[in-house]
């Protein structure tokens, strides 16, 4: 048994196919809705969805301002799910749908299946150290999902059906500017290999040395929150925890990271966990399957001479 339809949304193309993937195996008819004009569209491969829409940008209109069209969308069907990547925009739409469906959203959600024609899924909760599963059975709901959730099944067909929203936005914003950042793209979520730097890690020296040691071993560089918020020595999309990335890599190498409850719960999901820290009594030696206790700068030079 499967739901009626599912609906997918991402503002970041590389995730709609793995989110169409997944909601194939829930429902019976998939819609993918897409910003950018019918090229675009086009273009993209979403194997899995029976349909595409897409909401066209401009200066005037960004993701957001979609929301009341879209929940009008998915009005048009009785009973209908939406499956909604996990990020910033994501969130935003999320929200601004569920108010105008008058219906829930369930964050970070994983394990998604059908049971008596209602959705079942798993949520981390207390930090990350507890898992719960709900069912939910109503005419509308609305789940975010991170990346790597689902995998895109290239087995599936693509669709050859487009619709274009003519309707446009009804905005009370103007948009004045918009400032680029010029970061590095890293998709964490996807990675194999992590290094993992801590608040102990307070320079840009430091980062260049942990940067060597994941160019070594093919590792991505990601953080905890103080070391992106505070320290601000990598971009905020490559912090991890509860409020961050939730990844789980074959291999994650933490380094200076005391093992905080709230980062804990956005890497406790990696096969396997390897720990560096001088204090012995740190609690991310609780959370590891490996852990050398001693000074970063003086094990982390060491690796790469061993590794290289």
């Amino acid at each position: 048994m499967k739901l009626k339809s599912v609906f997918v949304i991402s503002e970041k193309i590389s995730s709609i196919p793995a989110l169409a993937s997944g909601a194939k195996e829930l429902a019976d008819k998939v819609t993918a809705i897409v910003f950018g004009d019918e090229e675009y569209a086009k273009s993209v491969s979403i194997p899995g969805s029976d349909s595409v829409i897409y909401c066209p940008l401009n200066s005037k209109f960004s993701p957001e301002d979609y929301s009341e069209i879209l929940a009008e969308e998915i009005k048009k069907e009785a009973h209908a799910y939406l499956l909604i990547g996990n990020t910033v925009i994501g969130r935003a739409l999320a929200g601004r749908i569920g108010v105008s469906l008058e219906s829930p959203v369930f964050s970070n959600v994983e394990n998604l299946s059908v049971e008596d024609d209602s959705l079942v899924f798993s949520q981390t909760v207390y930090g990350g150290t507890a898992s719960r599963k709900l069912k939910y059975s109503s005419a509308y709901g609305i789940v975010t999902i991170n990346n790597g959730v689902f995998n895109t099944n290239e087995l599936l067909e693509n669709c050859d059906k487009f619709s274009q929203i003519e309707k446009e936005p009804q905005n009370s914003l103007k948009l004045i500017n918009v400032d680029v950042k010029n970061e590095v793209s890293v998709n964490l979520a996807v990675a194999k290999k992590i290094i993992d730097i801590g608040r102990s890690v307070s320079t840009t020296e430091d980062v260049k040395l942990f940067e060597k040691l994941a160019s070594v071993i093919g590792a991505e560089l990601g953080c905890s929150r103080p070391v992106a918020e505070n320290n601000k020595l990598l971009p905020k999309s490559q912090y991890m925890g509860i409020t961050g990335v939730q990844v789980k890599p074959d291999l994650i190498i933490t380094i200076g990271l005391s093992g905080q409850i709230q980062h804990i719960g956005g890497i406790n999901k990696s096969k396997v966990i390897v720990s560096i820290n001088k204090d012995k009594q740190a609690p991310i030696f609780e959370n590891c399957d490996f852990g050398l206790i001693g000074d970063m700068y003086k094990i982390v030079p060491k690796l790469i001479e061993k590794l290289s």
